[in-house]
């Protein structure tokens, strides 16, 4: 393997400086002091993979929140059910602190953890270095656990057996949308290598 005497790599856990070289297929570069794998052949392929789903989710995202999910018909009276109809219900209730953790979860944390993602990925594909990069991967790692939308497609299905017993209900074109948002969100989670974007973002 070559070595450069200029290139340097820093580790993320323990800040232990690591010369930098060129590797082989399936090789990695790590740590001497805490074992943190630094570099490895292969990672930004990933890396491409998490933008490109990342991007993809994003439009699901939207789509997913504009068109209803499911319609509801008790005794003729029938009604269009968004995403957002949950939280809304929930806070005109008066359960005003489940509803603003449902929209967090639901909602606002998986389109800001698409979104950082995206930013983050596209830096290290791009090749750029911008300050706000390693803040906002720090980000994407604390929102990774609160992106519940996986979890929230699955309570729908449940929760559609419970209403059935009720009223008819019928699948609109979100549900669809939101399927496809569950997906390629855990396609961009298992894709999104968070020590990879960090080696990445900073090599000098």
């Amino acid at each position: 393997m070559n070595e450069s005497a200029d290139a340097w790599l820093v580790c993320p856990r323990c800040h232990a400086g690591c010369r930098d070289r060129k590797l082989g297929a399936r090789e990695f570069l790590i740590c001497s002091r805490c074992g943190e794998e630094l570099k490895g052949t292969g990672g930004m392929g990933a890396m491409q993979c998490a933008c490109a789903f990342s991007a993809t989710a994003l439009v699901l995202t939207l789509l997913a929140n504009v068109y209803p999910v499911l319609s509801f018909d008790v005794a003729g009276n029938s009604q269009d059910n968004l995403i957002f109809t949950g939280v809304e219900g929930l806070w005109s209730q008066g359960y005003r602190g489940i509803a603003s953790l449902v929209f967090f979860s639901a909602i606002a944390a998986p389109a800001l953890y698409l979104s950082v993602v995206f930013f983050v990925s596209a830096c290290c594909c791009l090749g750029w270095r911008l300050r706000s990069a390693i803040p906002m991967l720090r980000l994407a790692e604390t929102l990774e656990s609160w992106n519940l939308i996986p979890v929230f497609a699955v309570a729908c299905v449940v929760s559609v057996v419970k209403l059935d017993t009720l009223g008819q209900v019928t699948w609109e074109a979100g549900a669809f949308w939101m399927a496809l948002l569950a997906v390629f969100t855990l396609l961009t989670i298992q894709f999104f290598n968070k020590r990879h974007a960090m080696v990445v973002l900073q090599r000098p």
